[in-house]
This record gives C-alpha cells, sequence and structure tokens, in this order.
C-alpha cells in the first residue's frame, strides 16, 4: 500500500512539472518572430535619412544666399555713395569732394585769381554784387581784409567728407562759409562744379 501510494504521487509530480515547463516557456511562432525581428530596424533609419536630407535643403539654401546677397549689397552701398549729394547734383561724391578740397585750398592759399576763375557770377557778397572775374578781383584786396581769421579757421577745419547739403548746394565750413553748387546754363548744359556764394564770418 505504501509503495502504490509512493508511486501515484511520482506520477502526479511529473505532469504538474511538465505543464508548468511548457507554460513558462513558450514557444515562439513564426508570426511572432517575424515581428520582433523587422519592427526595430523602421524607425533607427527613417528619421536619420528626414534628417538629412534637411540638413542638406538648408546648407543648400544658406549657400546661395550668401553668395548672392553680397554682390547685390556692394551694388547698392556704391550706388548711394556715389549719390551722396544727390540733393544739389548728380556729379559723384568723390568728384564733389575733391573739388571741394581744391576750393579750400585756393582760400587757405589766399589764390584770389584762380578763385576769381572757379566763381559763378553775379555773386553777391557782404552786399556787393560782382558780375565778373574783373570785379572780383579789383575787389579782392578789400575782400581780404573783410574775411576776418575765423573764415580761414573754419575753412581749414573742413575736411571736405560728407558735407552738409540741400537742393540749394553743398556747404563747406561749420556756418557755411563757402557754398559750391553745379552751375547750369540756360540750356540746361552743366558747367560743372563752381563757388556760388562767400559768407564773411561775423
Amino acid at each position: 500500500m505504501k509503495k502504490l501510494f509512493i508511486l501515484l504521487l511520482i506520477l502526479l509530480s511529473t505532469q504538474l512539472y511538465g505543464c508548468s515547463k511548457h507554460t513558462a516557456e513558450p514557444k515562439p511562432t513564426s508570426e511572432t518572430t517575424k515581428t520582433v525581428l523587422s519592427t526595430p530596424e523602421v524607425p533607427s533609419t527613417q528619421p536619420e535619412t528626414l534628417l538629412i536630407e534637411k540638413n542638406n535643403t538648408n546648407e543648400t539654401d544658406t549657400s546661395t544666399f550668401i553668395q548672392d546677397i553680397p554682390l547685390q549689397s556692394e551694388e547698392t552701398i556704391s550706388a548711394i555713395d556715389d549719390n551722396y549729394y544727390h540733393a544739389a547734383t548728380s556729379i559723384p561724391r568723390s568728384e564733389v569732394e575733391s573739388y571741394a578740397a581744391r576750393i579750400k585750398q585756393l582760400f587757405l592759399e589766399h589764390d584770389w585769381t584762380t578763385i576769381s576763375s572757379e566763381i559763378s557770377y553775379p555773386i553777391t557778397i557782404s552786399g556787393t554784387t560782382y558780375n565778373n572775374s574783373t570785379d572780383f578781383l579789383a575787389a579782392s584786396d578789400k575782400f581780404e581784409e573783410n574775411l576776418k581769421e575765423s573764415f580761414f579757421s573754419a575753412i581749414e577745419k573742413e575736411d571736405c567728407t560728407e558735407m552738409f547739403c540741400n537742393w540749394e548746394g553743398i556747404m563747406l565750413g561749420e556756418s557755411g562759409q563757402i557754398w559750391i553748387g553745379e552751375v547750369l546754363n540756360t540750356d540746361l548744359t552743366s558747367q560743372g562744379l563752381k563757388i556760388i556764394a562767400i559768407n564773411e564770418s561775423e
């Protein structure tokens, strides 16, 4: 009897052990295996491909932008620079400032003969009108006496760059001691730049 009982226990434990092992380690089906193998590969490559394409597009656009804009910018700056005195004249800035520097030097040297040839006549200075270079030179001694040291000091300080200008002309000196401008003939042809006003310092 005892032997029979022990035999039954052995048979029962063997069956229970086989069930628990089958439950704990299920044999994977072919469908399950396919899902596990294929799923990780899709998200790992797709976003990287999209990111590379996006970066390449941005780099191309930026490169095109950098290559095109400076050329346009330089042309724009050059045009603005050449037309700096457009309110008074269409003559390029470099020519205006070169002429102004020349006139400045003539006054500092008191070269009234050359100055007289650069004046647009008639010109009125301190209430006296001069109709031509002969009239101006005839009065140049008196005229020079009337010019105070402050007049020449203001002219000497003028650097002849980015000078004030308006429709009337271009100003030399902090108080407008000398004005230059483009003078036109009656047929609207240009005489070029001339001295159009001389104002004695007070």
